[in-house]
């Protein structure tokens, strides 16, 4: 596991389906996320949207441990093939800050998204897709699940409180995201470009006022304009 400025990142890794489990490492630079099983490349932003780095460079035998499932593109007859029934796990290293003895350090965070099998209908769904985050801070265990790694940072910040802060993105002033709907990982919003609009956001209209020239970011991402994020503020 290496640390390189946020600019790229690579993550031991654990990749396991119904044939067995293999040590992978993932490689992060906070637009895309890929690892390579069994010789074969795999690409993807998000945990439900990995597919084959060029699929015409394996052969039938190569790909056949792989269980895919068809994701129509938007406003085309084209489908992406993308990998499911498996289950993809990271470690990454995680800044926390302790507010009392205002220092910043790192410990290990688990990232595990366990991908199901294809619905019959409609086609591009998954019948489920789980994310467990996993985190020790201070020799305390936190970990907790949910199908957005949103709402696991939630239930862990939540059982944290004012002790500690994340010093990422999910944890930044600046991180929000779209009233429209997200991922379960990566989808986040990125408002430091317009902080004192996004600052006097009080509902759901004015959030939807703001300018559109937000920069989409990974929770787990962090850039030196952080600012721990306070209650109250955006639409999350």
């Amino acid at each position: 596991m290496t640390k390189n400025n946020h600019k790229q990142m690579k993550y031991n890794g654990i990749y396991s389906d119904k044939f067995g489990t293999t040590e992978i490492v993932i490689e992060n630079d906070f637009k895309t996320l890929t690892f390579e099983v069994d010789g074969v490349m795999f690409r993807g932003s998000e945990f439900s949207d990995f597919s084959v780095v060029d699929k015409t460079k394996y052969s039938i035998r190569q790909l056949e441990r792989f269980t895919f499932y068809s994701t129509p593109i938007y406003q085309s007859e084209e489908v992406v093939s993308e990998l499911c029934d498996c289950t993809i796990t990271l470690t990454t290293p995680q800044a926390i800050i302790d507010i009392e003895e205002n220092i910043v350090f790192y410990t290990d965070m688990q990232i595990e998204c366990l991908l199901g099998k294809e619905l019959p209908k409609p086609k591009g769904e998954l019948e489920s897709e789980k994310v467990n985050v996993t985190i020790k801070i201070k020799d305390k265990v936190y970990s907790e699940s949910s199908d957005l790694i949103e709402i696991a940072l939630d239930k862990i910040n939540r059982q944290i409180g004012d002790k500690y802060k994340f010093r990422n993105c999910y944890g930044c002033m600046y991180g929000d995201y779209s009233v429209y709907g997200q991922s379960g990982f990566g989808t986040m919003l990125c408002f430091v470009g317009q902080k004192d609009k996004y600052l006097q956001v009080k509902d759901k209209f004015d959030y939807l006022n703001l300018e559109a020239n937000y920069s989409q970011v990974q929770e787990i991402y962090c850039c030196d304009r952080f600012e721990i994020r306070k209650n109250g503020i955006g639409y999350r």
